[in-house]
């Protein structure tokens, strides 16, 4: 622009935003003052704490923040890459865009696509509760603490409460700080009763992530008889009368594992399920029960996330039936070539359906299809609106090994067969005889008792006899050996017996160790294999901790390092875990089954099954400490020790063998097993049978296992022709994260550097010795302004950088605090120094450059070299939920079409990250007239884009919001009959007291209905938003 041409401001006037002419991107204030230098007018600018700067005043002008990009694009205001990333860093910050993963690379995990499937959907779910059913091994509780990440980044979430069976707590409380960052504190129902009994009377500020048991909090089935005083029932009613509204909630989030045990309806457990879903925002359900269509389990579990969609069993399976056309479709276009005419065919049997007749998106899926020639944006867009009209990916997601692990690994079984000596076979079969006269009319725990004895038997005679009387083993062998969880599978209250009383016999204890064969054939396999490589890794499992102690002794005896873990050792197990992992650590880690819940070891090839467990799970889940996402090795090895003459050891390992349990990943065989196993177990100790009579049993068992193992598959089979599985979702996830379509260590240090250099320049950030990582010390004006911040945002996650002048290390990636002892504050979206500089950027967005002139060599852009213009724009949609994106369009010079979306976004993204300043571009640059005739290319492209992406939009909008006003009239009505109900039945009962809040909480429906009915008339009104973000050139070399 000429000097004649400049706008007329006055350089006198204080408080003037302004910046510089050959760098736009760096914005001041004027403070009033001027100066002469020879012929040259001076301004004083304030460029933010301690630089003030006299600058001629020719090279300064006026910032307008109603300045047209375009206008600025054709006058050369250019600024360069930091301006660049500084735009698109802010509008990722902001923690509202749809396609962005927040939890991506927000964990010490590696990355698996599928695991974000569930994040994905739930993003996009309408009701905020998920059942995740996704096969063991695959990562659920990564995917159920992703979905946390997520709230905390969108809804700012501060209240996590996670109900699992008490066994799992520690392994929770281990996951979420080993993984995650996460303290979760571990919690009894008391403590849990009183941290949030006073919670809807306070500010909504407190945040916490607590971990308590199913069995704790399960409500009794009158609990809201005020007269019941126990702990679970006042939990039960808090929950009860807080239903979560708009405005508050109990519980941001609610996490139940091990869902499965919620799924009938009629126990205390689905009663505290269905209590937990009212009082909380959101819901994740965990299980890894197989998907059996024609069982009632998978409906209780769906009728437990959405109650008024899932409301009759023949719906249901209408639903499912209409469902499977979707599903049908999908598959078609993902063959290749596409099968256009079997999609239209599927569409056209869907249009069938009660569900999908005369749907908008379906009708507008078929007119996407009928096109000759769709676009590569258009293909994709046809599979995303597919996606979508699933009818249950809202509600559930499920993945299996075999369709998302490309590479799994081999598994290669080896029996060391074992026979007793006289001298223990005669112990074995003596205590196996008294033990079967004892269970005679014996049921409950004490039954599970003898059998437990019956099991440490064959685990290790002598481990067995140094420590018969244990009083804390009966539910840790439940645990271990069954699969069971006292409480979990008995809600009655059944007194153990000491069942060992009356074994008597006498025993040389001395002599029964040195002729130990079990032992012996365990020692000379791994002396072997250590003179093979003394290196290797083994982890011996055995499901009672005095074999555990007693291979201990002995191992050490012999001269092998050997590591114990066990149930209930806290921190301690982490350290012996990093021990065992080390190079010159112990070769040997012994494990119970709850000792190595929570832990991955992938570093090891061999798992040696020391004893066998009746429940085929518990072989699965041994396996899976080693088989699991993170293995390097193409092959582990399993080694079974088995003892040939006895009976229950030739059952099992045949079983074994039939269900192939050692050779590939089985899912969860809890629903297969059932009464069948039970029987079997039992069979062993009924003193009427013969041998041959329980080997006749357990074969007529085993087939029956093996027969509904087989229709188990075929029902896993069709709930994937009827659920479906789509291989869209997968890649989108990729390719979000190759797009970067997540926010990056990178990004966030660079975010942070670069506003204290522009804002605060007292403020210090060096480098850590960790990647990633840097002691950042805030000036004296940072401290003050965040500290302010802090005090008026109480924001979730705690900082001590406006506390202290001294440096604080902080880590961008998580993955850092692996080689990172000391305290750390870990910096992610939520954190308050990033809240503090996006409120910054947000109270004051003239300090964003949108016009941007930058280059960067071919290899690292991706593309042809060439000058290319590229448009990004932000665009929103806001109806019954809220669609925030970013888009890109870019176009080469001297090309008639721009870039497909996908490839401009990889540009654009590429050049944020890599690109170089582009000094003096509008010089450089051959026509300025055709970099504008670009952008308008881009401009008018991406406008097509959005107006076809509203009209989608619309048509989601008024499918969901009739939906949601159907689904909103049933719930009040259930909720009212529930009530109404409880209220006759207290007037029968003569019970005056409850009756009036009652009455009560059945106004507070009735206007719940109201106000639900209220914001969805006004979620029906769809408002777009386009705005442009940025506009520039990209010199490709």
């Amino acid at each position: 622009m000429a000097e004649g041409e400049r706008e007329e401001w006055n350089p006198a006037v204080p408080g003037l935003r302004v910046c510089l002419r050959d760098n736009p991107g760096r914005h001041g204030t004027t403070t009033g003052r001027t100066k002469s230098a020879g012929s040259f007018l001076m301004v004083e600018v304030d460029f933010g704490p301690n630089e003030k700067l006299y600058k001629r005043f020719d090279l300064l002008e006026p910032v307008s923040v109603e300045t047209d990009l375009f206008e600025l694009l054709a006058s050369g205001a250019f600024g360069g890459p930091s301006d660049l990333r500084r735009v698109l860093t802010f509008e990722k910050v902001k923690g509202d865009l749809t396609n962005v993963f927040y939890s991506m690379e927000a964990s010490n995990t590696d990355f698996y696509a599928h695991q974000f499937k569930p994040v994905m959907r739930f993003i996009e779910s309408p009701v905020g509760r998920m059942l995740i059913a996704d096969e063991v091994g695959l990562g659920k509780t990564i995917e159920a603490t992703y979905i946390w990440k997520e709230l905390q980044a969108r809804h700012a979430a501060r209240r996590l409460l996670i109900v699992c069976p008490a066994m799992l707590r520690e392994k929770w409380r281990s996951d979420l700080r080993q993984r995650f960052n996460i303290t979760g504190e571990v919690v009894s129902a008391r403590e849990l009763l009183e941290r949030v009994a006073d919670l809807p009377g306070r500010s909504a500020s407190q945040s916490f992530v607590y971990i308590t048991s199913l069995e704790g909090i399960r409500p009794p089935a009158n609990f809201e008889d005020d007269t019941l005083q126990s702990t679970r029932a006042k939990f039960a009613r808090l929950l009860d009368e807080n239903v979560a509204t708009d405005e508050f909630a109990l519980f941001d989030h609610v996490i139940i594992d091990e869902a499965h045990y919620l799924r009938n309806p009629s126990t205390g457990n689905n009663r505290i399920g269905r209590l937990l879903r009212e009082a909380s925002h959101h819901l994740i359900l965990l299980t890894a029960t197989p998907i059996q269509i024609g069982s009632d389990n998978l409906y209780q579990l769906l009728r437990l996330i959405d109650p008024d969609e899932f409301y009759d069993t023949f719906l249901f399976q209408e639903m499912l039936n209409a469902n499977a056309c979707i599903v049908r479709a999908q598959r078609a276009l993902w063959r290749e070539p596409a099968d256009i005419e079997g999609a239209m065919a599927a569409l056209e049997d869907a249009g069938k359906s009660d569900y999908f007749k005369n749907d908008l998106v379906v009708d507008r899926i078929k007119t996407h299809l009928r096109d000759p020639s769709p676009s590569a944006d258009r293909r994709i867009e046809t599979l995303r609106l597919l996606e979508a009209r699933s009818l249950l990916s809202q509600y559930m997601t499920r993945s299996r090994k075999r369709e998302v692990l490309a590479n799994r690994v081999e598994r290669a079984p080896q029996t060391l067969n074992v026979t007793f000596s006289d001298a223990e076979a005669a112990i074995y079969n003596h205590v196996t005889d008294r033990i079967r006269e004892q269970s005679v009319g014996v049921t409950g725990v004490s039954l599970f008792s003898l059998i437990a004895r019956q099991r440490q038997m064959a685990s290790s005679i002598v481990g067995a006899l140094e420590s018969w009387r244990d009083k804390d083993l009966l539910e840790e062998l439940l645990w271990d050996d069954l699969g069971l969880s006292s409480d979990a599978w008995d809600d009655g209250e059944d007194e153990e017996e000491d069942t060992s009383a009356g074994f008597g016999f006498s025993y040389d204890i001395g002599a029964l160790e040195r002729g130990d064969a079990k032992y012996q054939a365990l020692i000379d396999f791994l002396k072997r294999e250590l003179v093979k490589n003394p290196g290797e890794k083994f982890v011996v499992f055995a499901f009672y901790r005095g074999t555990l102690k007693y291979l201990a002794r002995r191992l050490k005896a012999d001269g092998v390092r050997a590591a114990v873990i066990m149930g209930a050792m806290g921190s301690q197990k982490d350290e012996i875990i990093e021990q065992f992992r080390d190079a010159d650590g112990p070769s040997i880690l012994l494990s119970s089954e709850v000792g190595s819940e929570g832990i991955d070891l992938q570093f090891c090839r061999f798992v040696v099954n020391y004893d066998l467990p009746w429940n085929p799970m518990r072989i699965e889940q041994r396996i899976g400490r080693l088989d699991r996402l993170g293995q390097q090795a193409e092959r582990i090895s399993i080694i079974n020790l088995a003892v040939t003459n006895t009976v229950e050891d030739r059952i099992l390992m045949r079983l074994y063998e039939r269900i192939n349990v050692f050779r590939e990943s089985i899912g969860d065989l809890e629903e297969i097993l059932g009464e069948t196993t039970e029987q079997l177990m039992l069979s062993l100790l009924d003193p009427k049978l013969s041998d041959d009579e329980r080997e006749r049993r357990s074969a007529t068992a085993e087939l029956a296992i093996q027969n509904t193992q087989k229709q188990q598959r075929d029902l896993e089979q069709e709930a994937v022709n009827l659920v479906g599985f789509s291989d869209y979702i997968l890649d989108h996830i990729n390719d979000s994260r190759d797009k970067g379509r997540w926010l990056s260590a990178v990004e966030l240090r660079s975010l942070v550097e670069d506003f204290f250099a522009r804002k605060y320049p007292g403020t210090k950030i060096e480098d850590a010795d960790a990647d990633h990582a840097a002691r950042i010390s805030l000036s004296d004006e940072a401290r003050r302004d965040l500290g302010y911040f802090v005090a008026e945002a109480t924001p979730a996650t705690r900082t001590r950088l406006h506390q202290t002048s001294r440096p604080i290390l902080c880590l961008f990636d998580p993955r850092a605090t692996r080689k990172v002892t000391q305290d750390v504050e870990y910096v992610e979206p939520s954190h308050p120094l990033i809240l503090w500089i996006r409120g910054n950027y947000d109270a004051d967005q003239s300090q964003l450059h949108r016009v941007n002139a930058l280059k960067m060599t071919a290899q690292d852009a991706g593309v042809a070299p060439g000058d290319y213009v590229f448009c990004a724009h932000r665009w929103s949609f806001t109806g019954f939920r809220s669609d925030h994106l970013l888009a890109f369009r870019a176009i080469r010079l001297g090309e008639v079409d721009p870039l497909p979306s996908a490839e401009s976004e990889d540009l654009v993204t590429r050049a944020a990250r890599h690109a170089a300043p582009f000094p003096n571009a509008g010089n450089m640059l051959e026509s300025m007239d055709a970099i504008c005739a670009g952008a308008v290319i881009c401009e008018q492209a991406l406008s097509d884009a959005f107006g076809e992406r509203l009209s989608n939009f619309y048509a989601e909008n008024t499918l969901r919001c009739d939906q949601q006003e159907t689904s909103a009239r049933k719930f009040a009505e259930r909720r009212i009959t529930e009530l109404q109900r409880r209220i006759d039945r207290f007037r029968v009962e003569q019970k005056v007291r409850p009756i009036a809040p009652t009455e009560g909480l059945i106004r507070k429906e009735e206007e719940q209905l109201r106000v639900k009915l209220d914001r969805l008339a006004r979620r029906r009104a769809v408002d777009p938003t386009m705005s442009a973000l940025a506009v520039g050139v990209v010199r490709v070399e």
